[in-house]
């Protein structure tokens, strides 16, 4: 048996947009887990997706990477109001909605894409 969950593909492998490769690496997430390495070279090129993987296996760091991989590549061509948002994300619980918010911000801590404008894409 494995002694790891992780899979040999690096999010670096990915396609990834550097500011988002960054928010990941310093949080420590190098490797990724198998339902993230099947299914971000899918987001990354801009296919829907639905996956299903057991808690924990890093469903949400897929889905919030791929996302903010997309609003960086992209920007607006027009100016729009604060209530109208580029992503929309919605969760079945407070509970899920709570650790999609906290996941968002821990991958901006390091590569300050709320300071890019994006918070107002991603406010709940």
């Amino acid at each position: 048996m494995s002694k790891t969950h992780l899979t040999t593909e690096k999010f670096a492998q990915m396609g990834l947009e550097p500011e988002v490769l960054a928010g990941l690496e310093s949080k420590g997430f190098h490797y990724c887990t198998p339902i993230q390495a099947l299914s971000l070279p899918l987001l990354v090129e801009g296919h829907d997706l639905a996956g299903q993987a057991q808690t924990g296996t890093g469903k949400t760091i897929a889905f919030l990477a791929a996302t903010f991989n997309y609003l960086l590549t992209h920007p607006l061509t027009t100016p729009r109001l604060v209530n109208q948002p580029r992503a929309i994300i919605m969760a079945p619980t407070r509970e899920l909605a709570v650790q999609i918010y906290n996941d968002v911000v821990v991958l901006d801590e390091a590569d300050r894409m709320f300071d890019l404008g994006f918070i107002k894409d991603i406010r709940f």
